[in-house]
């Protein structure tokens, strides 16, 4: 089995919100945060024919990148790669000690009273403004006529702010993320769905993200 330079740059990223990953069965990817502030799930071309589990994500993608082809095949206790000369065994990790969504769990967000799209372009523009202006946060803002993505310092009014345009809405709200959080997402466009409990998703095609807002800091007015 070959591992898609698609699903190689998803497992990178999954990296990211966790440096652990349990693979199930099938041709679906997840992971989540290990705060579980933040969940993901991906569905990839391969179709893997077992459970195993990596505990260094990062450690198990740089050995890849030592092979310009490979196959893989997947053992009871290891997974061996193979490309040319090239040989390695790569022992998987105790399932117990990784942090994996429950399969018998669904994050709901339907209904969901804030639905908006936004393109790459303008995501990576206001990550790239909270950065800039030194802001903890990124504001989802509904006035009663117009949606706003904003980076902000939720905690401090005065602060300096960024704002972008993106929808209209008849609702009032003010639901904050934690930068740190959505900078962890692939620069994609995305639908975004938010519902008034502050649970929200991200989507792109195959890949779908699941964070939740700041629960003290967010208001939603319907």
């Amino acid at each position: 089995m070959k591992i898609s330079e698609n699903t190689i740059n998803i497992l990178k990223n999954f990296s990211n919100i966790n440096g652990s990953i349990l693979v199930r069965p099938g041709n679906v990817l997840t992971t989540v945060g290990t705060q579980r502030t933040i969940f993901a799930t991906a569905t990839v071309e391969e179709e893997f024919p077992q459970q195993f589990a990596i505990y260094e994500l990062p450690k198990f993608l740089g050995i890849l990148s030592l092979f310009h082809d490979h196959d893989i095949t997947f053992g009871e206790n290891q997974l061996t790669i193979v490309g040319g000369n090239h040989i390695v065994n790569f022992t998987y990790a105790d399932v117990s000690t990784i942090i994996s969504p429950p399969v018998d769990k669904k994050i709901v967000v339907d209904p969901a009273e804030i639905e908006f799209s936004i393109n790459h372009f303008d995501f990576h523009k206001v990550l790239k403004a909270a950065a800039i202006l030194q802001v903890p946060n990124i504001a989802v803002v509904g006035d009663g006529e117009t949606i706003k993505v904003s980076a902000v310092n939720s905690k401090n009014p005065t602060s300096d702010t960024f704002s972008i345009e993106v929808g209209a809405t008849d609702k009032r709200f003010n639901m904050v993320f934690r930068v740190e959080y959505l900078v962890k997402l692939l620069p994609l466009s995305y639908n975004i769905k938010i519902n008034s409990k502050g649970i929200s998703s991200f989507t792109d095609n195959n890949i779908q993200y699941f964070i939740m807002t700041e629960s003290n800091e967010s208001v939603f007015n319907s």
